[in-house]
Formats: C-alpha cells, structure tokens, sequence
C-alpha cells in the first residue's frame, strides 16, 4: 500500500526541476514581509474599506471599493449626501499608495 501513496507524490515532483539559477534574475530588492506591517501586506483596496469603517462619516456608508490597478482604487455605492461622499474620496486618496480615486458614489 505504500507504493500507491508514493507513486502520486513521485509523480507530481517528477514534473518540477531546478537548474540552480537565481529565482530574480532582476536588479530589483524583493522582500518579503516578515513581521512587519500588517497593513503593507493587504491589497489597496481592503486598507481603504478600513479607512473608511475607522471614520466617523463614513463608517456606516454603505461603499464598496475595488481596485482599479495597483495604485487606483474605485469607491461606488450610494451615500446620503456630498458631504460624504467628498470625505470618502479624501479618506480613500489618503491611504499610504493610493494615487488615484475614481469617484462613483451616488447621493441618494
């Protein structure tokens, strides 16, 4: 019976290889997040949705946000009123690698 659990295994490893080159082949510095921040580890999109829960105005908002690229976040949903949705979008365009806010919120 031990044969058939190790043939599986074998198999799957048979398919893997390693010349022994360098994984980066770049000159870029790539790290990896060890005990640092946890914040620097989570997609933009969840730091802003915290953002905007920390925030008195808008943490009862229903906003949705989405990442449109690496440094856009996209805010949509309906608030009640442009107050809101003005200090939503400052909120979102203060988050640490946030360049840019689509603004897509409805005032109801």
């Amino acid at each position: 019976m031990k044969f058939s659990v190790w043939v599986p295994v074998v198999v799957l490893l048979s398919g893997c290889s390693f010349d022994g080159s360098p994984v980066f082949t770049d000159d870029v510095d790539h790290k990896i997040n060890v005990g640092g921040d946890l914040e620097d580890a989570l997609p933009l999109s969840i730091q802003v949705k915290q953002a905007l829960r920390n925030n008195p105005q808008t943490a009862l908002s229903q906003i949705q946000v989405s990442s449109a690229s690496e440094d856009t976040v996209k805010l949509s949903g309906s608030v009640d009123n442009d107050a809101i949705r003005q200090e939503a979008e400052r909120i979102a365009g203060q988050v640490p690698g946030v360049r840019f806010v689509v603004n897509a919120l409805n005032i109801r």
